[in-house]
């Protein structure tokens, strides 16, 4: 009997504590004034990254190469029927975040990279609010969640999520998934319709922003299991939960609609997927709590697994040390992690172990079961020398930050500081030779493929550009040899058919030429460089009217391509269409002015017309 008074009278002190420090966070005057800091000082730290510039680590490719759809408000619609990278060729599907680029554009007037940037500063800034009331409905004190926001916002592991503009997708995710959760606990306090609806309609949102949100509903639930014991079921959450299957179902046909049954080679998808990246949870865990050793394309690393088991170790010591937070209330936060970090791994890259950005919300349950570690009887004093530690972490954390954000100011010091950073990174060795191969530095492009395929022997696509350098600069045999070896690693891949068989065209073999030409087109009927090349053959042998057939064809795929219609002309000229010629040389000019030979072909082309009368 009097154990029972005395488990009583413990759980009563615990809510005693648990009521006064409501008390104290609600009525505390500062309350609006720490709002204003935890936004403006993650603000703050990442505002030079508005002077930044793009990285070419998929920015060029989901921005830069689409300005002309991003920059048509009336594309709004179209985002949802397209991929993030808008060809419908990736396993990605951001709704949200494209239409937020698209608005960029729309507020700023053109496509500016600052406004890109400035966007995900201010997201960050309104994450920090979030998570600061997040904290204090969970009960922790109001300086300690304000120190506890600040660490997390400002912390280097996500550095990525805010100065790489493609981490849009991650702050859009994790910003919407707050707001629902906040929403659901709102309601659970105050009973008001409005509520759950908020949470059903940011969750819908965060749908749109990333699949890691089709998780949430499982959060909810254990945070009503867990945190309001007794609580009725209402009837009113069958109809959220009727809203709710209506959302998922319409993101999944949609999503489904988009990027169902692509197979993108970079990725192994599924459960496979899942053992091989789960070095990722003891690692991050490392990287999150021993933040000394952040690099943009992390690497397994045997110490910082195992630093990171040691950690999932301390972990179990302390959800089953005794203290005043519940067992119950601690996994919840652990299963947050857990939940929400397990979708992202579902995807194994073939060319880096994992990415920073992923773990920005599923930490946040990391951050949460740390704050109740600590003795909430500390705060009710308001003891000031208690923060100083936490306070110097944050300026420690932040000086971290501010260094590591410059990274990716620009494409040469986005990939040189990925190199210095982790020598073992092939996918950074590839992507400075594309920068340096895009300024015709060849020879510094050549050299970072050959690092990329010493250190990942597979890496397919440095075959490919390197063996576009050797065609490039005369070297076919070169060339010859790196498609052979693409071919060999994906007997699939279209594209090296095509430019081998244009290798081989330059050296003589033309049989071989058209036979890889063909099976180019045989693959990807929609490969334009086959057809260009097919057509390019035949006119130079003489049949003009099969190199008009694949010229037409190449049209027909690209009619923005300007080099398809002056590659028609010329044959058209050749068998004295003149005026077919002229029609064809005036598209070209009309896509790009500057050409000075078509326009002198043109001009002759003018001249026989009148000449000759030919109207063929």
């Amino acid at each position: 009997m009097k154990k029972k008074n005395r488990i009583n009278d413990t759980k009563q002190s615990e809510t005693n504590i648990k009521n006064q420090l409501t008390d104290y966070s609600v009525k505390n005057n500062y309350s609006i004034i720490y709002l204003i800091i935890v936004f403006c000082l993650p603000v703050l730290l990442y505002l030079q990254t508005i002077n930044f510039g793009y990285t070419y680590f998929d920015d060029d490719s989901i921005i830069i190469k689409n300005i002309s759809f991003l920059g048509n408000i009336k594309n709004a619609g179209q985002v949802f029927l397209t991929d993030a990278f808008i060809n419908n060729s990736s396993s990605f599907y951001r709704p949200m975040q494209t239409l937020s680029f698209m608005t960029d554009i729309l507020f700023s007037g053109g496509s500016h990279a600052w406004m890109y940037h400035l966007t995900n500063v201010f997201l960050l800034g309104m994450i920090s609010c979030l998570l600061f009331i997040l904290l204090i409905r969970f009960h922790i004190p109001l300086r300690l969640a304000l120190l506890g926001t600040l660490i997390y916002c400002i912390h280097p592991l996500f550095v990525s999520s805010v100065a790489w503009l493609p981490g849009r997708g991650d702050l859009l995710l994790t910003f919407f998934a707050l707001l629902s959760f906040i929403s659901f606990v709102e309601y659970q306090k105050k009973g008001e319709n409005k509520y759950l609806i908020i949470n059903w309609a940011a969750f819908t949102i965060a749908l749109f922003c990333k699949e890691t949100a089709v998780m949430l509903p499982l959060l909810f639930i254990l945070y009503f299991f867990t945190f309001l014991p007794g609580r009725k079921i209402e009837k009113k959450y069958l109809f959220v939960l009727i809203l709710y299957t209506i959302s998922g179902i319409l993101w999944f046909w949609l999503r489904y609609h988009v990027i169902g049954g692509i197979s993108n080679s970079n990725y192994a998808i599924g459960l496979k997927s899942i053992l091989l990246n789960s070095r990722v949870i003891p690692e991050t865990l490392t990287t999150f709590l021993l933040p000394f050793y952040v690099v943009i394309f992390p690497t397994f690393s045997f110490i910082k697994t195992l630093v990171g088991i040691i950690i999932i170790g301390l972990i179990i010591f302390f959800y089953f040390k005794k203290s005043e937070t519940s067992k119950k209330e601690k996994l919840f936060c652990l299963a947050w992690c857990l939940i929400l970090i397990l979708p992202p791994m579902l995807n194994k890259d073939k060319y880096f172990d994992y990415l920073n950005h992923r773990s920005f919300l599923p930490l946040i349950g990391l951050l949460i079961f740390i704050l109740f570690m600590f003795p909430k009887k500390w705060f009710i004093n308001g003891n000031n020398k208690r923060y100083w530690l936490l306070v110097a972490v944050i300026i420690l954390l932040s000086s971290f930050t501010f260094i590591k954000s410059r990274s990716y100011s620009n494409p040469m010091t986005f990939y040189n500081s990925a190199i210095i950073q982790n020598p073992n990174s092939a996918v950074a060795y590839f992507n400075r030779g594309c920068i340096r191969m895009n300024k015709n530095n060849f020879k510094g492009a050549v050299e970072d493929y050959n690092k990329a395929i010493s250190i990942s022997p597979n890496y397919i696509e440095a075959y490919n550009n390197r063996g576009y350098i050797n065609l490039i600069t005369g070297n076919f045999q070169g060339a010859i040899d790196d498609y052979n070896k693409t071919i060999t690693i994906n007997q699939n891949d279209a594209k090296a058919y095509s430019n081998r068989g244009y290798a081989k065209a330059n050296l003589g073999d033309k049989k071989g030429a058209l036979e890889d030409y063909k099976k180019a087109i045989s693959i990807c009927p929609k490969c334009i460089d086959a057809y260009m090349n097919i057509g390019t053959e035949m006119a130079v042998s003489g049949n003009y009217d099969d190199a008009i057939k694949n010229f037409n064809k190449a049209v027909e795929l690209e009619p923005d391509n300007w080099k398809t219609y002056d590659n028609r002309a010329i044959a058209k000229y050749s068998t004295k269409d003149y005026a077919g010629a002229i029609k064809d040389w005036d598209k070209v000019l009309e896509l790009n002015p500057n050409s000075a030979t078509s326009k002198e072909f043109r001009l002759k082309a003018i001249w026989e017309l009148k000449e000759t009368g030919n109207q063929k």
